[in-house]
């Protein structure tokens, strides 16, 4: 399942959480500091370092997540995310799949965080771009608790790992969330 929409100057587009049965083999991972919240949820893009809005968008994530379990960022989805992030902002591209580039299980299948011998795996995508005072951590993060395809990768009880790519363009900013889950 794809969608797309537009919703106040924030393009947002959502890729179907997909779903294969298997055991749990989670590496190590950590959750966003949760000061990060507060500290960079409101800083535009060209305010941000990519690890400040990492660390903010995964932690508005979780606080979004309510008495669900924590995602735990794990640098294999923090790697994907970021690379397309990055291919999006260069090449003026806005899709999970631009050209060049394998869809988000390819992405998955390069940065090692899907192999062979899992039992059970799960994986989605967020992506936004926004700019200036719309494309802060916090906007992007309520941009997609309104669309019901991105609320339901942030609410999955299937996810239990985040990646968070940033990237920006002067005040413009690109924004990737991976989710997963991963068992051996």
């Amino acid at each position: 399942m794809r969608f797309a929409q537009r919703h106040d100057r924030v393009f947002i587009a959502i890729t179907g959480a997909f779903v294969a049965l298997l055991l749990l083999a989670l590496g190590p991972s950590a959750s966003a500091d949760a000061s990060a919240c507060s500290k960079y949820g409101n800083k535009g893009p060209a305010q941000l370092t990519k690890k400040h809005a990492r660390n903010a968008v995964t932690c508005l994530i979780n606080r979004e997540r309510g008495g669900r379990a924590n995602l735990h960022q794990d640098g294999r989805l923090i790697e994907a995310a970021r690379k397309h992030s990055s291919r999006m902002a260069k090449s003026g591209c806005f899709s999970h799949t631009c050209p060049g580039e394998s869809g988000l299980q390819g992405r998955l299948e390069r940065v090692r965080y899907l192999i062979n011998g899992l039992s059970r795996w799960a994986y989605g995508e967020n992506i936004a771009w926004a700019r200036r005072s719309s494309g802060t951590p916090r906007q992007i993060v309520n941009a997609w608790m309104r669309s019901s395809g991105h609320r339901a990768n942030i609410l999955s009880k299937n996810f239990r790992d985040i990646g968070v790519g940033f990237h920006n363009r002067g005040s413009k900013g690109y924004y990737t969330a991976d989710f997963g889950l991963r068992r051996g």
